[in-house]
């Protein structure tokens, strides 16, 4: 769905991610957690009580460790999955610092934008920008190269994990949703005079093992690009209200029992609501952090 207003009043920005086990639990290892325990919704355990993260760890993460709840599915399965989020300027800083162009771009910069990205992920494990110039909503390859990249007076990096809970609406699974998404509000570039921190991409690489009628849902916006075994499975290109993708991973050529990778991009890049949603069902994911 497109819409060309940049002065939207309600946006939905929903991921859910559930982990669901099957009657044969598997167990399966992830490394320290980057943070303390986190609490999703509320907010409880982290800086920013709007946001629902615990973002008392950020940077490289060299040095930390913390702890998290209970196993999720399989026990010793990590019950979380760990986001790289990097802070973007959407407006001009206050001693004149440039604003990032891909991020509140202006007046008839707002709509759905497919393609952005080739349907095969690099060999660094960051999406290749596809289109030979600009877009409707990026202004070009370089730009956008530094969506997931850390750039020295560009961006600012962040890492945190996002805790997997039982969830309702996923039978058997678990799940990471939260209404308010702002995990970097008052930090990085800050608020920049807005109610949060509304500029920033995500970037989260996991790997799973296949077994057969497993499925990913997201739900959202702005841009979410998903891949699996390095080929591009949902395209959610642009700046728009919320849309959503289920795929299939029966569809996708995996065999039974192996391991895959799978690597979800995601920028906000717009103001004004966050909703973060994602589900599939997986026994297991097991999280990683790519530079």
């Amino acid at each position: 769905m497109t819409r060309q207003d940049p002065s939207r009043l309600h946006r939905t920005w929903l991921i859910a991610f559930a982990m669901g086990a099957a009657s044969t639990l598997l167990a399966c290892s992830g490394p320290v957690p980057l943070g303390s325990s986190l609490v999703g919704g509320s907010g409880a355990n982290g800086p920013n009580p709007s946001g629902g993260i615990d973002l008392s760890t950020h940077g490289s993460g060299a040095g930390s460790t913390g702890s998290t709840g209970a196993g999720g599915a399989g026990g010793d399965c990590p019950n979380y999955v760990i986001a790289v989020i990097r802070d973007f300027r959407g407006w001009v800083g206050p001693n004149g610092e440039p604003k990032h162009p891909d991020f509140e771009p202006g007046v008839g910069h707002y709509g759905d934008d497919l393609g952005l990205v080739d349907t095969t992920l690099g060999s660094d494990k960051k999406p290749v920008y596809a289109p030979a110039g600009a877009t409707l909503t990026v202004s070009g390859a370089d730009s956008f190269n530094q969506w997931y990249r850390d750039t020295d007076g560009v961006n600012m990096r962040f890492e945190i994990n996002l805790p997997l809970t039982a969830d309702p609406l996923v039978s058997g699974g678990l799940a990471y949703d939260n209404g308010t998404f702002f995990p970097i509000d008052n930090q990085g570039f800050g608020n920049q005079g807005q109610t949060h921190n509304y500029s920033f991409s995500t970037e989260i690489h996991t790997t799973f093992i296949y077994r057969g009628g497993e499925t990913f849902t997201f739900t959202g916006d702005d841009d979410v690009f998903v891949f699996v075994n390095n080929q591009r499975v949902i395209d959610l290109g642009g700046i728009h209200i919320a849309e959503n993708k289920l795929v299939s991973f029966d569809q996708q050529g995996l065999t039974v029992g192996q391991t895959y990778p799978m690597d979800i991009f995601h920028a906000e890049r717009h103001v004004v609501a966050s909703h973060f949603r994602m589900e599939t069902k997986f026994e297991c994911l097991t999280p990683i952090v790519i530079p």
